[in-house]
């Protein structure tokens, strides 16, 4: 089933999640990185104001990531930097956007960035 995606809103760090469970060769299956940062929102409400949050399905292609960072870079989870934020972790680049991938660097970047708690 296909979610109807809010615009992506410019000016604010986008953050790309996966949704639920998918279907797996052994039974149903989670992204881990995913639960990961989805425990550290439950931990820090704010963020979820502070970034646009966009919840993609599993599947390949994600169009919504490609839109912004090419085919190659379609993984989630993602965090899109907007141009104003200062990076605080080791960032990886294309179409001249700033993102990261890992869960630990994300939630690294967002407590710095906004406050609050994260993973060790």
């Amino acid at each position: 089933m296909m979610q109807v995606q809010p615009a992506i809103e410019t000016g604010k760090d986008i953050l790309f999640l996966l949704t639920g469970a998918w279907d797996g060769v052994d039974g149903p299956r989670l992204c881990a990185d995913c639960c990961l940062i989805e425990g550290a929102l439950l931990g820090n409400p704010h963020w979820a104001e502070a970034v646009t949050i966009v919840r993609i399905e599993y599947p390949r292609p994600r169009p919504e990531i490609i839109a912004l960072l090419g085919e190659a870079h379609q993984n989630a989870p993602t965090l899109i930097l907007a141009d104003e934020t200062k990076a605080h972790s080791k960032v990886e680049t294309a179409n001249d956007r700033r993102f990261l991938t890992d869960p630990i660097a994300i939630c690294h970047q967002l407590a710095t960035t906004y406050g609050g708690a994260q993973p060790k």
